[in-house]
């Protein structure tokens, strides 16, 4: 993925905002309140997200103290609403005694989560005098159950060939936020370290080991260059393969890879975000042509994925596809897959462009394109081209960008509900699962629905919640389509889902068939509501809700 992948032509904030970082431990909340030092969480990774309502223990790590002696913990337990703001009063409150020490020590919280949703902890350690000697807010979770049905266009972007996070632990919260995909890598300079030479790492074989036991389908990016094995071919910036000595060796890297990973893996894409304008499409096309050779020699049944997301910066995408018809390339190619990224604009309205193919890249308008395009260049043998989006995402900071976790959490819902709409791509993946840092003035640090810390965003949640209620329902019909979106997804047993795609909350009148109902929120929170024949008075704001018929929840 490229830094260039926000197309907003906002510059980078300067990093003030670190020392909040810092303040704040890291956990993205909030604002906490000034003070002299922060609480740990010691807590086993991942543990911060429950299944289902019920008491969570919470290990918090006082920091070593000049003045010792007695102390108070303080911890609150807020709530998110249905627009996702913390409310102002706590729904339980603990009182917990400790002794500070010059040591340090750590005390542990057991706390009540009544509900499905996302919570807050604010924690407040004072010392004997009143005074505030150190704080913590970090958000919980708890998740409902799933559904029956599996999400199976929802995939989500990880990390784990760049020894970022452990697959035992974080592909068991991928499972629980709802996703049926990952995407991930097997790099070619870690595989072939010498000529020749090619040895499995062990971290490879575990992310996708636990990823096949979960039930999870990994996309797998080949790529890049390999200058440890063959500093001649791919020193200094060159990393593509433009060479026929550099094509052969990299087929063989891929031979090898699909050899050892073929069983376990069906899904591969040729590079990412390939740097057409540098390298130029013929050189890409002579290297796709021969991997999807080398890959359907080895696993007939695999689905080869070409562009590569169509290069960094984004766009409309299809500029790919076009040129791979031009160069008589569409026969070497299962799907072809771009990283429309929009952020900061909605995925209704994106933003405007000047000599594209369409007017402006928003979902609406971008998938489409894309179905139709594939639509009409199909392989010699009738077989269509299939629409993946590898990558999408908005990050949760920085605000002076217009971004928070709560817009966040909104677009992630309402991407993966108009995608399903327009029925045109078969997978779309979130970019990405983790933060890739704590900045929060670096947006590229915060594309994840996790912190760090493996704690939560509202993003998370909202995820989870979406998989849990919608499932495999196909979209049915529109209700409302303008400034609020209302559409009714499946048919015998229908979810009726409704947003509004401005900040501002409304209420609507939707016309829906009389009688009892649930509404779920974002969050999971659920609420009796009983439609009458005239229709239903229905408050949404940019966070999507759900109603579903009483029938349907039992």
């Amino acid at each position: 993925m490229s830094a260039g992948r926000v197309l907003s032509c906002l510059t980078t904030p300067t990093r003030v905002l670190l020392l909040l970082a810092v303040a704040m431990g890291c956990a993205g909340m909030p604002a906490a309140r000034s003070a002299e030092a922060t609480l740990g969480v010691n807590n086993p990774a991942g543990s911060l997200i429950a299944h289902g309502a019920g008491n969570m223990k919470i290990e918090f790590g006082v920091p070593p103290q000049e003045q010792t002696g007695s102390a108070t913990l303080r911890t609150s337990l807020l709530s998110y609403d249905a627009d996702g703001a913390v409310m102002s009063d706590p729904i339980a409150s603990y009182r917990q005694a400790i002794t500070l020490t010059r040591e340090g020590v750590n005390t542990t919280v057991s706390i009540a989560l009544p509900r499905a949703g996302l919570f807050l902890v604010d924690a407040t350690l004072l010392s004997a005098d009143g005074k505030t000697v150190a704080t913590k807010r970090i958000n919980v979770a708890a998740i409902p159950s799933r559904g029956r049905s599996p999400f199976p266009d929802f995939g989500v972007v990880t990390h784990f060939a760049q020894g970022k996070g452990s697959p035992e632990v974080v592909l068991p919260l991928v499972k629980t936020a709802g996703f049926s995909w990952i995407r991930d890598e097997l790099y070619w300079d870690h595989i072939e370290q010498k000529p020749g030479l090619f040895v499995f790492p062990r971290d490879y074989e575990d992310y996708l080991n636990h990823a096949s036991k979960l039930g999870i389908s990994p996309l797998i990016v080949l790529a890049y260059g390999n200058a440890k094995a063959y500093p001649a071919l791919f020193g200094g910036d060159q990393s593509f393969p433009r060479t026929p000595e550099a094509r052969r060796f990299f087929v063989r890297y891929v031979d090898e890879v699909v050899r050892h990973y073929g069983a376990t893996v069906k899904h591969w894409e040729v590079w990412n975000e390939p740097a057409f304008a540098q390298i130029g499409y013929p050189d890409y096309v002579a290297l796709l042509k021969t991997v999807y050779v080398q890959i359907k020699e080895r696993s007939p049944q695999a689905t080869v994925v070409s562009c590569g997301g169509g290069g960094a910066g984004g766009g409309p995408g299809g500029d790919c596809l076009v040129e791979m018809k031009k160069s008589g390339a569409l026969d070497y190619q299962d799907a072809f897959s771009v990283h429309p990224y929009m952020s900061p604009h909605t995925p209704e309205k994106g933003y405007p462009t000047a000599g594209a193919a369409i007017g402006s890249v928003s979902i609406p308008t971008a998938w489409p394109y894309l179905g139709q395009l594939a639509e009409q260049n199909p392989r010699t043998d009738g077989k269509r081209i299939q629409l993946w989006v590898t990558e999408l995402g908005w990050p949760s900071s920085p605000e002076s960008a217009g971004l928070d976790q709560t817009s966040q959490a909104a677009y992630l819902v309402r991407s993966y509900l108009l995608s399903r709409r327009y029925s045109t791509a078969k997978v779309m993946f979130w970019y990405d699962f983790v933060d890739d840092g704590i900045d929060p003035s670096n947006k590229e640090d915060n594309f994840g629905l996790l912190r760090k810390d493996l704690s939560p965003k509202p993003a998370y949640v909202a995820s989870a919640v979406l998989a849990a209620t919608l499932g495999n329902r196909k979209w049915h019909t529109a209700l409302v389509d303008d400034d609020v979106k209302v559409f009714q997804y499946g048919n015998s047993e229908p979810v009726i889902v409704g947003w509004t795609t401005e900040r501002a909350a409304r209420v609507v009148s939707v016309q829906v068939p009389a009688g009892k109902y649930v509404q779920r929120d974002w969050q999971g929170a659920e609420s009796p509501v009983t439609a009458a024949a005239s229709g239903l008075k229905w408050r949404l704001g940019p966070l999507p809700s759900y109603l579903v018929p009483e029938a349907v929840v039992r």
